[in-house]
């Protein structure tokens, strides 16, 4: 079973990846392959991580008893579904012909959709993962 430390590592790395990729949109000169690696890598890694943690998080607090958590894990789950989704969109919106085109514009594409990716991170950590701790710890009190 995932744990919420897998799932914070799987963050980390996600992170990472993405420090990688508004490094190199950072650049004057676009790379496009590095950018349709790192892109792939990070679509690829988002789609596990989040499959990963509806499983170990989501179906855990719903299926846990305590309304505020699973009305939260519900919030979250809508949005969750959202991720993987969303940056698949944004690959699609910029093939790579069209990055080196208009590299600026891609460059600001990329910092947004890192700024959310970003966001969500902390704020599963900081408010979801909160609740699976309360949830896991009421369990072995009772």
């Amino acid at each position: 079973m995932t744990s919420i430390l897998d799932l914070r590592a799987e963050h980390r790395e996600l992170e990472a990846q993405a420090a990688t990729l508004l490094r190199v949109v950072r650049n004057l000169v676009p790379d496009a392959a590095a950018v349709a690696v790192l892109r792939w890598r990070i679509a690829r890694m988002l789609g596990d991580h989040c499959a990963r943690e509806d499983r170990a998080v989501y179906e855990r607090l719903i299926a846990s008893g305590d309304a505020r958590a699973a009305a939260i894990a519900w919030r979250y789950r809508q949005e969750h579904g959202r991720l993987v989704p969303e940056f698949s969109d944004y690959i699609a919106a910029w093939p790579i012909d069209r990055v080196s085109r208009e590299w600026e514009a891609f460059r600001a594409a990329t910092e947004a959709v890192v700024m959310r990716l970003d966001s969500r991170i902390s704020l599963e950590e900081r408010v979801l993962y909160a609740h699976v701790a309360r949830v896991t710890a009421q369990r072995r009190a009772a």
